[in-house]
């Protein structure tokens, strides 16, 4: 894992090489262990987008998975309590055989799970604060019960937005044109995309208006909130500004395990592969966080995360429960992770996935070109489309092209970025299409693209 240093690598390397090792764990690049006698691949959490390598060489780890075990004549198991709808598909059609484990451990039943709308919060005299009445609540009654507590919130910082009430004024990154993250610890704002950083402004820096106005939601205006609200208890938060030093991922993780904490609180990283029997109350802040984004997998992800992090009370003697605030109780991918019916999810989000000719029915490349001049950048993503549309005709693809359209993300580190999305229903002819249509097709020297086949990053 990155974890390693290079010489701890190269030697784990050799001893698995030399057939020493009869086991190998690891994320993404363990798939290319140079195992001499290997008989079996496990890809745990199958569903997860870690898998996939965002940067050349792009690949994802479960199909290098697939294919590998295909040319050792091997089984591989994939696993997870919220599979990928690629995966659930191929099952469903006859690729993959489905197994499945309907019980818990022990035959524990599931917690008990409850939706909070945060649309009445607003509207009611309790409407300040990130956690609701009935949430805190609920934490009380655990607490009281020497219970330990999850609160899952993907987003960090303190506030995610800072913007001036008198002009309008919103502070944002010079290079990315997307808000700055107020981050309370070193009283900066910092872009998540490209680290641009800068002291959290004490005055609008267009008006010098002194009311500037700090808003949004992140892990850290919800630690220090429970710290006002529950003053006794003992909480710890995790997220990636919190975890950054070597081994201060298991530190945290043990000191809740032995219940030096009573509540844990953080993104994503809490919400997955934990087993604490002591905890008896998991609460979702906010599930709406991804759910609304420009990603067709958006309410599939919504759906993983809701039901990964309920999965994570309920395995003790005590029982447990789920809390989800939300403003949008309505939404399928919130109402079946709710009802922990997977197969309900998948019975909605299939058929507009197939609609629409998006994976897991058609194969998908997205095209990102990006430069400094928009104008250059913009011209260059039209004639690559052009060419891909004659290329996919010539191929008889039976695709489309999508774009060239700014992207969700429009200017990141300095540079315009526009997408190309192409759909079809024959992977082969898609990819066949693609490389023709980038066989002579030059770039102006300062504009850059990338294709990336089957994509996870759609921003």
């Amino acid at each position: 894992h990155s974890h390693l240093t290079d010489a701890e690598r190269h030697g784990h390397w050799q001893r698995i090489a030399e057939g020493k090792v009869q086991v190998v764990v690891g994320a993404r690049s363990a798939i290319f262990a140079p195992t001499p006698h290997l008989g079996l691949i496990v890809v745990d959490e199958e569903h997860e987008s870690t898998f996939k390598q965002e940067s050349a060489p792009r690949y994802h780890a479960r199909d290098v998975a697939v294919a590998r075990a295909k040319m050792e004549s091997i089984p591989v198991v994939l696993g997870s309590a919220t599979p990928s709808l690629e995966s659930y598909h191929r099952a469903r059609i006859g690729q993959y055989t489905l197994l499945e484990m309907p019980r818990r451990v022990l035959d524990r039943p599931m917690p008990a799970v409850g939706t909070i709308d945060l649309r009445l919060q607003v509207h009611g005299r309790h409407s300040r604060g990130m956690i609701s009445r009935q949430l805190h609540a609920a934490m009380h009654e655990s607490l009281a019960d020497d219970g330990q507590i999850i609160l899952l919130l993907n987003r960090r910082g303190f506030s995610t937005h800072i913007q001036c009430p008198a002009c309008g004024h919103v502070v944002q990154c010079p290079h990315c044109e997307i808000a700055l993250t107020h981050h309370r610890t070193k009283e900066t704002a910092l872009c998540h995309y490209c680290e641009y950083e800068i002291p959290a402004p004490r005055a609008c820096p267009q008006c010098d208006f002194e009311g500037i106005r700090y808003s949004g939601q992140g892990t850290q205006r919800l630690e220090a909130e429970v710290r006002a609200r529950f003053p006794d208890a003992t909480y710890l938060r995790m997220d990636t500004d919190t975890m950054r030093a070597r081994g201060s991922h298991e530190k945290a993780l043990d000191a809740f395990r032995r219940g030096d904490v009573r509540i844990l609180l953080g993104t994503q990283m809490i919400a997955k592969g934990l087993d604490f029997p002591n905890v008896t109350l998991v609460g979702v802040i906010n599930a709406d966080t991804a759910l609304h984004l420009p990603d067709f997998r958006a309410a599939e992800r919504t759906f993983h995360l809701v039901t990964q992090v309920a999965g994570r009370t309920g395995r003790g003697d005590k029982g447990g429960r789920v809390l989800v605030q939300t403003f949008s109780p309505d939404h399928p991918a919130i109402r079946a992770a709710l009802r922990h019916d997977y197969a309900a999810f998948a019975a909605s989000e299939l058929p507009m996935r197939e609609s629409l000719l998006y994976p897991p029915f058609a194969g998908m490349i997205r095209y990102v070109v990006r430069g400094p001049s928009q104008e250059t950048t913009e011209a260059f993503a039209a004639e690559m489309a052009q060419r891909l549309r004659q290329s996919l005709e010539a191929e008889r693809a039976e695709g489309r092209v999508l774009g060239p359209a700014v992207a969700p993300l429009a200017r990141l580190r300095g540079m315009y970025r526009f997408q190309i999305h192409i759909h079809g229903p024959n992977r082969h002819r898609l990819r066949r299409a693609a490389r023709a249509a980038a066989a002579e097709l030059q770039s102006p020297d300062e504009v850059q693209w990338i294709a990336d086949v089957d994509p996870l990053a759609m921003l």
